[in-house]
């Protein structure tokens, strides 16, 4: 078997982390490797979980613009997709993505399978 995907989740609601956890992990390809809070602990922990997805949450507490956090993990980790997450419609979400420039994203409430399908659209830059 090849070797997982790694994915780091970063959102606020510690229940929304547990689930996404729970829901990736189940085929045994994807292995959530980080589960932050905070942008600010999202980017400390980036240099040490090195994940192939960034699971980023359109509203955190600490971030006022999403896109200065997008840039600063694009600096730190160019080779880490980012996938935008939200509770937001999928239109509004989908426009939020693209003014961002990130790989993809999806809704928090989506089926288990489309989850784990848009963690490995953006390995393999797919949006």
């Amino acid at each position: 078997m090849d070797d997982p995907i790694r994915v780091a989740v970063c959102d606020d609601a510690r229940a929304v982390k547990f689930f996404l956890r729970h829901v990736l992990e189940e085929d045994g390809d994807i292995k959530v490797v980080s589960t932050t809070s905070t942008g600010q602990e999202g980017l400390q922990e980036l240099p040490q979980c090195r994940p192939d997805v960034l699971l980023l949450d359109l509203v955190l507490p600490d971030v006022p613009e999403p896109a200065e956090l997008v840039s600063e993990i694009r600096t730190q980790a160019p080779d880490t997709a980012i996938v935008l997450i939200s509770n937001l419609p999928p239109f509004n979400l989908e426009q939020e993505a693209k003014r961002l420039g990130t790989d993809g994203w999806m809704q928090k409430a989506a089926k288990p399978e489309q989850l784990r399908a848009a963690v490995r659209r953006a390995v393999n830059g797919d949006r």
